[in-house]
């Protein structure tokens, strides 16, 4: 059985503004912004990952953060990016 990787739409646009990263879907016409954490998500996906790998870079991104913790905002975070169907999971 193989792992689930988790891939951006490639169709998504964005647009980085100083510090604040915006995505734009074209079906929708939608604008979201996205916090630092989710912009750090959108940029690690450029390339199709799978969850284990994403853990495994934000906790050794915040090695001080309780890895519980980490691991809820990871997936509140994947499924929120999931639910404005800006990334894709298979």
């Amino acid at each position: 059985m193989t792992a689930r990787c988790f891939r951006r739409r490639p169709d998504i646009g964005e647009t980085e503004v100083d510090a604040d990263l915006f995505l734009v879907d074209p079906r929708s016409e939608e604008i979201y912004h996205l916090d630092a954490h989710a912009a750090g998500l959108w940029r690690l996906l450029a390339e199709p990952r799978d969850r284990a790998e994403i853990e495994q870079v934000f906790a050794a991104a915040f090695p001080e953060a309780d890895a519980d913790r980490v691991r809820r905002d990871l997936d509140q975070a994947l499924r929120r990016l999931q639910a404005q169907d800006l990334i894709v999971a298979g």
